[in-house]
């Protein structure tokens, strides 16, 4: 059975190939798994005007991850017996297409959004399925919603650790290889054709120093957490340092590196033993403002403060966040803001809210909803809002092996799930 598998997979990792979406409900055959009712339906019948074509499944899959694409339309997906099983939404999470790609391609472990996956608008879309055993890395792209998927093997490459689109053709793959404690190997491959060919133009062979004080590569030293670009040419990636954020800019595409660390400065955390983050984020329709969140941990409690940019990241300022040290499972959740002002962040059961880049937080109404089911999935594996409304929220309970999608439309302030 290994030795079918294998040659199954490896002739998805042929050069190029299609591959339809896997978009048969699933039957429920692993009680030991599941997840939520979701109003799954065909392509076909979800433009139907009848109401009885529909009919409510209870998917397998338990969630692990989503993603908003806009106000009204979204992704959500998790992993069943190692096949990817993707759901997307146009309605709100009132029905869901299962555009999911074939069974036979298989996934080692969960993948996440920003690192394995990437949607620049509800048709465009690319996955990435890191090698495993003797498969090759893959890409898995679609243009049509995921209708279908086009699969091909990048070959040389192992761990994909973020990827990036600021269009349908222009994007970025950053690898990372552990070498020793505190290093690893990084390379960033660029593609100007949606992903057919990709052209290395960075790897680590030093931090020789070039004009402008900018420098060839990354260094070794720091372990990537999070890669961003705002347009053709400039973009960011974060490490981490001995336990420090380190910030490192292009501004011509991803093949020299300035490093713009020096906006950090640890006095303003106080006494932290350990700092962490997820790197800058730009807020669509402005590719000049953006921010990026720092933790702080003490002892067992962590604490979120921010720094906004409004000049596309050659400046940043820092804004101490009026919030409690939180602990707990949740206590590395960190905020989301949807402009330079609006943000939000779950502490314990309780959601806060800021408009003024969170100088000031205001305690949102109590959501009995929100309170009950964090009860029964107490883990909060992502926040993420839209707008000044719309919202979602994955809740799971590991012992249990089951998730919940929670969706808000006033701000947070009441919660239902979909």
């Amino acid at each position: 059975m290994i030795f079918l598998v294998s040659i199954i997979l490896s002739s998805c990792s042929s050069p190029s190939s299609n591959i339809g979406a896997n978009t048969t409900p699933e039957q429920v055959d692993d009680l030991g798994e599941q997840g939520q009712v979701l109003n799954v339906v065909t392509p076909d019948t979800i433009t139907s005007k009848s109401d009885n074509v529909t009919k409510k499944y209870q998917i397998q899959t338990r969630l692990t991850d989503f993603h908003m694409i806009n106000g009204t339309t979204g992704l959500a997906w998790g992993l069943t017996k190692n096949a990817l099983r993707m759901y997307q939404t146009k309605d709100n999470g009132k029905s869901w297409i299962n555009i999911s790609p074939a069974a036979n391609v298989k996934f080692g472990a969960n993948i996440k959004y920003g690192s394995n996956v990437f949607f620049i608008d509800s048709q465009n879309g690319w996955i990435i399925r890191n090698a495993q055993g003797k498969t090759e890395t893959v890409l898995l792209r679609t243009v049509n919603g995921g209708r279908n998927w086009k699969i091909s093997s990048i070959t040389g490459v192992e761990n994909i650790v973020d990827i990036y689109f600021t269009s349908i053709d222009r994007g970025w793959i950053m690898t990372s290889t552990q070498t020793s404690m505190g290093k690893e190997e990084k390379a960033l491959f660029h593609t100007d054709d949606g992903g057919d060919k990709w052209k290395k133009v960075m790897q680590n062979a030093g931090t020789k120093a070039t004009a402008n004080n900018m420098r060839e590569s990354i260094p070794h030293r720091g372990y990537v957490m999070g890669m961003d670009f705002i347009d053709s040419t400039n973009g960011f990636i974060t490490t981490k340092d001995l336990g420090i954020p380190k910030l490192y800019r292009t501004e011509d595409a991803g093949t020299t590196w300035s490093d713009e660390s020096k906006f950090f400065d640890r006095n303003k955390f106080g006494n932290c033993s350990n700092y962490f983050t997820e790197g800058p984020q730009f807020f669509a329709g402005d590719s000049s403002k953006g921010w990026m969140s720092i933790g702080c941990t003490l002892g067992s409690s962590s604490k979120f403060n921010g720094y906004f940019t409004i000049d596309g990241g050659h400046s940043w300022e820092f804004t101490p966040f009026n919030l409690k040290w939180s602990k707990g499972v949740n206590q590395f959740l960190q905020p989301v803001f949807i402009n330079e002002n609006e943000g939000w962040i779950l502490q314990d059961v309780s959601l806060f809210h800021t408009y003024n880049r969170g100088k000031s937080w205001s305690k949102l109404p109590r959501s009995p909803i929100l309170e009950e089911q964090l009860a029964i999935h107490p883990v909060v594996v992502k926040l993420e809002f839209i707008n000044s409304y719309m919202g979602w929220i994955l809740l799971e309970n590991s012992d249990t092996k089951r998730s919940l999608l929670l969706q808000t439309i006033d701000g947070g302030s009441s919660w239902k799930v979909l």
